[in-house]
């Protein structure tokens, strides 16, 4: 019987490719959510990680955790790849976890330099997103979870407003195993009251399988979250996206196509552009919750067209290749003009996806690099065959011994660091005056009453300044 591994991270903040995993709760269950192990796995920050105020407040790890705790994140980005090695094929279950967690877990990968960077969805490995799930449980049930207003009086899918809302207490929210639980929990309802839906949720857990819906069925129901709700779409799939193949682009069948058929190519370009939008997207690897056509119908912004003239309008579109080549065209030369606009160069962190796939020759000194101690580790830099995978194992290296470095090597990447982390402005990373700032703007606002949190900003403002000073002598 396939394994259900539900993930969940607490995180030194919010971006993918600077910060860190601080916490990684994972909860091992079979497929009807029977518990069958828990894993807390914890690590120190890195030396050239400044954590965001914010995301500190949230989870509030201990500062002595941060600075003491035994084991190194590297030490720990090993055992949580060993552990979801040790359960594959499964399918890993989280919360806004394909969007988040997932792409902070492949960032740990790819910087620790393991080339499996895929490994979550890969060798049988399926992603559930219990988010999705929840909002498409809801949609179609009302009853199936419940919900509390937000501030903007709509219905929340916080995770610790869905806990509140349907009587789901593991402890305190922010801990990365409560958190998991908590997630099991609201599955566990929606499994129970929503059956079908949990059901229908399972045959999209792969790229595969979802492209295999798409393509099978004439017309679905797409659904779409904003302005905090839950919207239905009535879609017929034309084509996938010819820069970005798991893109599956929908005709909205709200949308009568004799009005766009004829337009000329710069007419369609920028109907294609104007709201309503007349195409839907949906992304085949995001754990997406695909519905038959009848949810939709069910509407009245569809019902009020009628099947036939529905099957109509697939019918032309079907048959009606040239327009539909000129909308994949046109789709294909807004992708390559805004990517020819875009001329920031990628650092080294930033190119899991823009640098390409690993080169198998990269992957094979990678497999040897975690086979050998640190010495050896050192000796292996050189045989990368790219510049990037280079850095970053001066970069592990330097996080986890520096002592093996050279100096000049050790001197090099720290004023680096210190260059990156005490830099005045606004960066894609979190920065030590970026930091402080946010510190004191907390402190004479959202928490100038209240002497539990100011004590905790406190403990954390000493924090930084002792990882400023390490820098600011480089």
């Amino acid at each position: 019987m396939q394994k259900i591994l539900t993930v969940d991270y607490e995180t030194s903040d919010s971006r993918v490719n600077f910060g860190q995993v601080l916490q990684a709760g994972i909860v091992v269950s079979d497929e009807k959510l029977n518990i069958e192990s828990k894993h807390n796995l914890r690590c120190r920050l890195k030396p050239n990680v400044i954590p965001s105020i914010g995301a500190c407040l949230v989870h509030k790890i201990p500062v002595d955790i941060l600075k003491n705790f035994n084991k190194s994140h590297y030490e720990m980005v090993i055992e949580h790849y060993n552990l979801i090695k040790k359960f594959t094929p499964s399918i890993v279950m989280g919360f806004n976890s394909v969007s988040f967690d997932l792409e902070f877990y492949r960032r740990m990968l790819f910087k620790s330099l393991i080339p499996d960077i895929y490994q979550t969805n890969t060798k049988g490995n399926k992603h559930l997103d219990i988010l999705n799930v929840s909002r498409a449980a809801k949609f179609v049930n009302d009853d199936s979870i419940n919900t509390i207003m937000s501030e903007k009086n709509r219905p929340s899918f916080k995770l610790s407003d869905l806990s509140i809302a349907n009587n789901i207490d593991n402890g305190e929210s922010h801990d990365a195993l409560n958190d998991c639980l908590n997630t099991i929990d609201l599955a566990r309802i929606i499994f129970n009251k929503s059956n079908k839906i949990w059901n229908d949720s399972l045959k999209s857990t792969t790229k595969k399988d979802t492209e295999n819906f798409i393509l099978k069925n004439k017309i679905y129901t797409s659904l779409e979250y904003f302005y905090g709700n839950t919207h239905p779409y009535l879609v017929h799939h034309i084509f996938f996206h010819p820069e970005y193949s798991s893109w599956s682009i929908n005709w909205d069948m709200s949308v009568n196509p004799d009005n766009y058929i004829n337009m000329d190519r710069q007419t369609l370009s920028k109907a294609l552009d104007s709201s309503p939008k007349i195409i839907r997207t949906v992304r085949a690897n995001k754990s997406v919750v695909l519905l038959n056509a009848e949810y939709a119908l069910s509407n009245l912004k569809y019902s009020k067209i009628g099947i036939d003239e529905i099957h109509r309008r697939i019918k032309i579109l079907d048959e009606n290749h040239q327009f539909i080549d000129q909308i994949k065209s046109i789709l294909s030369d807004k992708v390559r003009e805004k990517m020819s606009m875009d001329q920031t160069e990628l650092l080294h962190e930033e190119t899991i996806y823009g640098g390409g796939f690993i080169k198998e020759k990269d992957a094979l000194i990678m497999k040897k690099f975690h086979e050998v101690d640190w010495n050896e580790k050192l000796n292996l830099i050189d045989k990368f065959s790219e510049e990037r995978f280079h850095y970053l194992a001066e970069c592990l290296i330097y996080e986890e011994r520096p002592e093996v470095l050279p100096k000049s090597i050790f001197n090099k990447i720290h004023r680096s660091f210190a260059k990156r982390l005490l830099s005045t402005n606004k960066e894609k990373w979190e920065t030590i005056p970026g930091c402080f700032s946010e510190i004191d703007t907390l402190r004479e606002t959202k928490y100038k009453d209240d002497k539990a949190m100011l004590s905790l900003i406190n403990q954390y403002d000493k924090f930084i300044i002792e990882i400023r000073n390490k820098f600011e002598s480089a």
